[in-house]
């Protein structure tokens, strides 16, 4: 009997999870309206026929960029199937994430458009100084147990920004399950074509952020989630030597990597990373998720290790052939890379879904 009543004051000392939210984060590519924002280079996703179009696109200086621009014809069919092709990954099981963070937007008005097909009611979308007009949002499910609290902007400052504006990090909190708070941190780096330097000072100015809000809060829950557009060779490295430090965050990736209690065969059905560079024939982690010690501490608000996962259902894939004659790569092919979003097409069969995979995970309460 007596062992009985131990085992019961165990149980009960243990912390008990009988709640789950779902959180996507997931890179578009190029999400833009019908409209041209004025100030803003968003000429190649427009409609053909909009005006000054043509002469804008003229002016572009690489040959590439500016065919592209003036062969795009991103009119109302070509949104409403973008729109139609990004439910059919957001949406599984006839369910959607709890809360929904996106890269490579435009601007309020197309994601009002998404939100109301989808089935969102709520959202939120920065409004950064980046030159194309890309911006980040967040959708959420409003309900008793998740209720935003705020939002914030963090803007990437600095000599090489004066010229080259890049995209703000999208700062959003809510009360979970009543009485937990999430801070939900939704970055977009600046690209590869910038110096890492550009990309330090976005770790510095996300890390400041998340050192003032533990300063008040050493249990705050925080997750840092989106597009950092870092690789392994970037140095100094902006994970390494900036978020990693004094285990300021943690990367989810590496640790569903490390956890011994998930199958090696459930690891080894994600695909190796959520970005395939297809000139190099190789794969990126550009996506992740970081997070502080709180949501790993079996208290409260917790991450569902085991759930995380780089989503990529096979509609959403292609094989890749390596094209390019005279390369030993020639002839090469991969399976399962992410099927490109192609914007001049009509048809949700042939127009792909993006370029980037989403990632997927629960967090427990």
């Amino acid at each position: 009997m007596k062992s009985i009543i131990v085992s019961i004051l165990v149980l009960c000392a243990l912390p008990c999870f009988g709640k789950t939210i779902e959180v996507m984060v997931y890179n578009v590519e190029n999400l833009f309206d019908l409209k041209h924002d004025e100030g803003k280079n968003d000429w190649t996703f427009l409609p053909a026929n909009t005006k000054g179009k043509k002469e804008a696109c003229q002016k572009v200086k690489s040959n590439y960029r500016k065919t592209e621009c003036l062969e795009t014809d991103w009119a109302k069919d070509n949104l409403e199937v973008k729109i139609e092709n990004i439910e059919k990954m957001v949406v599984r099981d006839e369910k959607l994430p709890d809360i929904l963070a996106l890269v490579e937007i435009e601007n309020e008005n197309v994601i009002s458009q998404l939100a109301k097909s989808i089935g969102y009611k709520k959202f939120l979308v920065s409004n950064s100084p980046d030159k194309r007009g890309i911006d980040l949002a967040v959708l959420w499910k409003e309900s008793e147990e998740l209720k935003f609290i705020s939002k914030n902007e963090l803007v990437l400052v600095g000599d090489y920004f004066k010229e080259r504006p890049s995209r703000n990090i999208l700062e959003v909190e809510f009360l979970v399950g009543k009485k937990e708070k999430l801070t939900i941190f939704v970055n977009h780096w600046p690209s590869l074509g910038n110096p890492t330097s550009t990309r330090i000072v976005a770790a510095n100015t996300l890390a400041k952020r998340t050192k003032e809000i533990l300063s008040k809060n050493p249990k705050q829950n925080i997750l840092s989630v989106g597009d950092f557009n870092t690789i392994d060779s970037n140095y100094p490295h902006p994970f390494k030597s900036v978020l990693f430090v004094d285990d300021l965050f943690k990367d989810l990736h590496t640790t569903h990597k490390e956890d011994r209690s998930i199958s090696w065969n459930i690891k080894n059905q994600m695909p190796p990373g959520t970005y395939f560079y297809s000139r190099a024939m190789t794969w990126n982690l550009l996506d992740r998720i970081f997070f502080t010690g709180a949501l790993l501490d079996k208290k409260g608000l917790e991450l569902d290790i085991a759930s995380y996962k780089i989503y990529a259902p096979s509609f959403a894939t292609k094989t890749y052939e390596y094209r390019k004659k005279g390369d030993y790569l020639y002839g090469s092919t991969i399976k399962g890379t992410p099927f490109r979003y192609e914007h001049n097409s009509t048809s949700s069969r042939r127009a792909g879904y993006s370029d980037h995979f989403p990632l997927l995970v629960n967090l427990k309460y």
